[in-house]
């Protein structure tokens, strides 16, 4: 005796670790009725807008997993598998609709990724401080770089200008992500803090303790600060110097209902340790020149210290490097593995559920291991590590297989690469695998930041070089921002909806430069943007 197909869904079910329904859709008038469902299923579709969402879904006849954000900070994923049943046709069909709870999944993942972001914010920053001599000119560089690996809004450095009576200080960094949000008026290098009602504030800032304070949970003799600024939460850090109080960093965010966990407080608290060795560095150095006429001796003494602190800085800075290194090293074969084993394994084929989490394995390996690649690139370049391996190519050949290569995103996002070759073919002697891994960063930043329906490619020669261009219709980069866009661990505009480390354009130039070429970039705010490659015809 067969059974029906639906008693066995109901009794199976309920095992499921997602909420699950079994859905009759109807293609035709653009409707669906509700079979059977667990119970996880009825406490989740009370979450959100199910009737809505389900029939925007048909209407569009787009069943593709999607995420729904809530308001309450709750992340549901919802998507769909159909199957044949015994009436099915071109006008219904049968699908088992998923919906799962993954706020928990999220959430730890975003939190690796932050500090993992924030690592390398604090390592490029200290980059900064270490090869520039003055802390006045690199200060600023330094705390905006920070700034961008942070999901804070500004940054700024108050430097304590009286060691005696710390209630006025002087402004050394005022920066910000965006020209959206305001910057530190200069009129607090003018205030008494104490007698502005701020005196709890510099009292737990001396003694060594953070400040992390919301508006609405200021005393009534300190909103004005909140007022003054615009901003809704504050983080100002001690800078000390073993018994010193050198001054203030702080951080603002100017959104409502922000919150930092209590254990990124602790990480943002170690960044203050180090900008002390920084700027009491810039004092001793202050000190040295101003007495430099009368006191040789003590210069001789002082330059000796500093020697040895920027000697201990650079075994530090090594040090981080090979670890890094190494660690990356010690990660890639068992990312390797992860990402191969999880292309091995076998499910069954009704087995959706433990498909998808395959596929969440896969994808989340290869992001790592593609970001651990990028930061072994970057440390060979700067290491000077990186060898050519020249031969004889045509350079349309180049561009045709970094097009096979690239179709895949392209073809994700509903783009189309037009590409134009050379009118003449002729061969070039360089590096192939270099020139392709350049232009596949520059394919893949055009189909991430473009909105148009198509990127255009070129090839075309100019007397005894190459011209490879990546033409995009996106956005656009400004003036000011084109300056920076090749520079380490930078992007622009970043909100967390594109991935990326900001890596892949600065390791494409140091290859161009490598290869005796460069890269140039044309862009208007608004009108799209275009990179283009230029490579010698012969790199002997």
């Amino acid at each position: 005796m067969l059974t029906d197909p639906l008693s066995l869904f109901k009794a199976s079910l309920e095992g499921n670790d997602s909420g699950t329904a079994i859905l009759c859709i109807n293609t035709e008038i653009k409707s669906y009725e509700v079979l059977i469902k667990n119970s996880k299923f009825s406490r989740l579709e009370s979450e959100f807008d199910l009737p809505s969402f389900l029939k925007n879904k048909i209407t569009n006849d787009d069943f593709t997993t999607e995420m729904i954000y809530k308001t309450d900070g709750k992340i549901l994923e919802t998507s769909f598998g159909f199957f044949d049943y015994k009436d099915t046709s071109e006008t219904k069909k049968y699908a088992k609709f998923f919906v799962r709870d993954i706020t928990i999944k999220q959430k730890q993942e975003e939190e690796i990724a932050w500090r993992l972001r924030f690592e390398l914010g604090v390592a490029s920053s200290i980059q900064i401080l270490i090869q520039k001599p003055s802390i006045r000119e690199s200060l600023p560089q330094a705390l905006y770089q920070l700034l961008y690996f942070t999901e804070m809004d500004s940054i700024f450095f108050l430097k304590n200008i009286n060691m005696e009576n710390p209630y006025r200080f002087q402004i050394w960094v005022n920066e910000r992500k965006s020209t959206e949000f305001p910057l530190l008026n200069k009129k607090f290098e003018s205030i008494h803090w104490k007698e502005e009602g701020l005196n709890r504030w510099i009292h737990k800032l001396q003694k060594g303790k953070i400040i992390y304070l919301k508006k609405e949970r200021a005393l009534q003799k300190e909103k004005w600060y909140f007022e003054e600024t615009k901003a809704e939460t504050i983080l100002f850090i001690p800078v000390k110097f073993e018994d010193k109080f050198l001054g203030i960093m702080g951080f603002q965010k100017f959104v409502p209902n922000f919150i930092i966990q209590h254990e990124n407080l602790l990480i943002y608290q170690t960044v203050s340790r180090w900008m002390g060795l920084f700027v009491q560095r810039d004092s001793d150095l202050t000190e040295l020149n101003r007495y430099k006429s009368s006191l040789e001796s003590l210069i001789l003494e002082r330059t000796l210290d500093l020697s040895r602190t920027k000697d201990e800085l650079e075994r530090a800075y090594k040090a981080k490097t090979e670890f890094l290194a190494h660690v990356s090293h010690e990660l890639r074969t068992p990312l390797n593995s992860i990402i191969g084993f999880s292309k091995l394994i076998q499910l069954p084929e009704g087995d959706e559920t433990g498909k998808e989490y395959l596929e969440y394995i896969y994808s989340g390996g290869t992001r790592l291991l593609k970001m651990i690649n990028e930061i072994l690139n970057l440390m060979k370049l700067e290491s000077g590590q990186i060898n050519l391996q020249l031969s004889e190519f045509k350079p349309e050949e180049i561009c045709r297989q970094s097009l096979e290569l690239i179709q895949p995103q392209a073809l994700a996002k509903g783009m189309e690469i037009r590409f134009f070759p050379p009118i003449q073919s002729k061969t070039i002697v360089s590096d192939s695998g270099k020139i392709q891994q350049i232009l596949l960063n520059l394919l893949s930043n055009a189909i991430k930041y473009g909105d148009h329906s198509y990127v255009e490619f070129h090839c075309e020669w100019n007397e005894t070089e190459v011209t490879f261009s990546v033409r995009d219709f996106g956005p656009g980069i400004a003036e000011e921002d084109q300056k920076r866009i090749f520079h380490s661990f930078t992007r622009l505009n970043d909100d967390g909806k594109i991935e990326g480390t900001g890596l892949g354009l600065s390791i494409s130039q140091g290859l161009a430069e490598k290869l005796g070429g460069k890269i140039g970039l044309i862009s208007q705010s608004g009108e799209g943007s275009t990179f283009t490659l230029k490579i010698p015809e012969n790199n002997k």
